[in-house]
């Protein structure tokens, strides 16, 4: 597995080395110094430093002095911070281009308010002007066959929604609702027609693909919304000129929030879409890198246990191997439980109110996924929100430790809302990491005290001092559009656990302050095996940096959300913020 890492390390190295040297004119300087203001480098051994020095090629080639800089570097092209504070560039773990570009690119009818470039959606926090607002929303498209989407419905906020309550709002125009949890559809009569969605196919994929979709109310769930609904629209949800228009929205936002690098674990990239992910994600003018790592339920699904090895492997081939936009080398991931913000995680004790989760891959698909790429040295990601999922996952994670034993394997449990003490302890003997959603207890928190979980497990959502002082390796992620792609801001929920509400909930099970800045720098880099490329400002790296108006680690705690973003480094470039 380290040999593996290693390589994939170098090849990455090579890629960038290539990509700057190819895109340099040769009259720039050779190098460029970065000083006049504090630079924080979230390395143990040199937390600090005067001044910084990147080469043409975008790669890191002295840390220290401010004097030391200028006497070794004495042609270098100069770029004064102005008291402005330097950190490593921003890394968003885990989130969702293809979501978060296209459900940020229709009408938002959340229960949060949605800040996006050129318009902000008000919040809608209960049934009747949910209903009213999709109603507007409907009235406003002229072409009478266009369909109408919408995202952020949440049935904990805005009641009940079925096929007979959308037809009241149009008979004729097809109308589909993405869940605030992107794992469900809800859909008109009008729509059904479309999309010729019928019984005979739902059964032709099983009872449990099946069970999940309901067409007499129009709802369609985990797998069944995955597997039967989405290949069925999706080159309409996601036709060219919407994605386009997402994705650049998407790469501003990011930018605005000082993000260098994500990974979309999971990646859902059909052909015909490549094109456009290159052109968008691959521009000069999009200062960062764009990781996919390949799901496994699909390729599962259609080729089996003997051909989902080779299904993922050809995946990864359908992006260039090297370069800003592509594919992690040896990594997968399955999808556990169910989502976290439609309650469908599975629950040792169930639901208050008597309702169930839901599996989107069972407990043996998983048991015989992870066998197949735990022993051919894959990094295994599962996402998992529920105790019992937990549970069920850590029961897999002994078995193939006792049937094949690694040690840096960096199994990664993603997402983590609901835990137990003994649960983290069993992990951290297992060797696992985590990456966890800090922003479940922020927007869900009092909410799910209310309905479903009760208050004992909805507040204690997301454990995260537990994980700290075990010392396991987290990082944090938005799984954007499940969160805002904010990294102070997920940093701020880490820290602070306070609710939408403005309330603190379990203000003992939170992230420290340092914890939380390097699980969105080094933490993160470290769980995608590119801690020696990225995630902190050290000689050799790559010449990602965040500029931030302030200092993280000085500001009151609570405003850390609010520190502004002045701009972005990339591969030594400087992007400054357009205000």
């Amino acid at each position: 597995m380290k040999q593996t890492k290693i390589a994939s390390s170098l090849l990455f190295f090579a890629s960038v080395v290539s990509h700057s040297a190819f895109a340099a004119p040769s009259n720039l300087p050779m190098t460029t110094i970065f000083y006049g203001g504090p630079i924080i480098t979230m390395e143990n051994d040199q937390p600090t430093a005067e001044a910084v020095v990147t080469s043409q090629y975008g790669k890191i080639v002295y840390v220290g002095s401010e004097q030391e800089a200028l006497k070794q570097y004495p042609d270098s092209k100069k770029i004064d911070l102005d008291d402005k504070v330097l950190m490593p560039g921003f890394i968003e773990q885990h989130l969702h281009p293809f979501l978060g570009a296209l459900t940020l690119n229709m009408p938002v009818i959340a229960p949060e308010e949605w800040q996006l470039p050129t318009k902000t959606w008000p919040a809608v926090t209960n049934h009747d002007d949910y209903i009213a607002a999709l109603i507007v929303q409907e009235k406003a498209l002229k072409d009478p066959n266009e369909t109408l989407w919408t995202w952020g419905f949440n049935n904990y906020f805005h009641g009940e929604l079925s096929r007979q309550q959308l037809d009241k709002i149009s008979k004729t125009r097809p109308i589909g609702v993405w869940h605030r949890s992107a794992h469900e559809f809800y859909v008109n009569s009008a729509f059904i027609k479309k999309y010729n969605l019928n019984q005979v196919d739902v059964d032709k994929l099983g009872k449990e693909v099946a069970g999940q979709v309901n067409l007499d109310k129009g709802h369609f769930l985990e797998g069944g919304a995955l597997i039967y609904l989405l290949p069925r629209i999706a080159q309409d949800l996601g036709n060219e000129q919407r994605l386009t228009a997402g994705l650049k929205q998407l790469v501003t936002m990011l930018h605005q929030k000082g993000v260098t690098a994500y990974n979309e674990p999971g990646a859902f990239i059909p052909d015909y879409m490549v094109d456009t992910y290159l052109d968008v994600l691959g521009s000069e003018s999009t200062p960062m890198y764009s990781f996919f790592t390949p799901e496994s339920k699909t390729p599962y699904f259609t080729k089996g246990k003997e051909g989902v090895l080779k299904e993922v492997e050809r995946i990864t081939t359908t992006l260039p191997e090297t370069g800003k936009v592509r594919f992690f080398d040896k990594q997968v991931k399955l999808l556990f439980d169910g989502a976290i913000i439609s309650q469908l995680m599975q629950m040792k004790d169930g639901y208050q109110d008597g309702h169930h989760g839901e599996w989107i891959q069972t407990p043996a698909d998983v048991e015989a996924i992870t066998k197949i790429f735990w022993e051919n040295d894959y990094q295994v990601l599962v996402h998992v929100n529920g105790d019992l999922g937990v549970e069920k996952l850590i029961e897999i994670l002994e078995k193939r430790q006792a049937e094949y034993p690694r040690k840096d394997h960096r199994f990664t449990i993603i997402h983590f809302a609901n835990s137990t003490d003994a649960q983290v302890k069993k992990l951290k003997s297992l060797g696992a990491i985590i990456s966890v959603n800090p922003y479940y207890v922020t927007g869900f928190s009092e909410k799910f005290g209310e309905v479903g979980l009760g208050k004992e497990r909805a507040h204690a959502m997301v454990r995260l001092a537990t994980i700290e002082k075990e010392k396991i390796p987290v990082s944090l992620h938005s799984d954007a559009p499940m969160a805002p792609s904010d990294p102070l801001l997920l940093a701020w929920s880490a820290a602070t656990r306070i609710t939408n509400s403005g309330n603190v909930v379990r203000p003992d099970l939170a992230l420290s302050r340092d914890a939380a800045l390097r699980g969105i720098t080094i933490e993160a880099a470290y769980s995608w095996g590119q801690e020696q490329n990225l995630g902190s400002i050290k000689t050799g790296k790559i010449a990602n940096f965040t500029i931030l108006e302030q200092d993280p680690y000085k500001v009151e705690l609570k405003k850390l959300k609010d520190i502004p973003i002045y701009g972005t480094v990339f591969e030594g470039k400087l992007f400054p913020v357009d205000k």
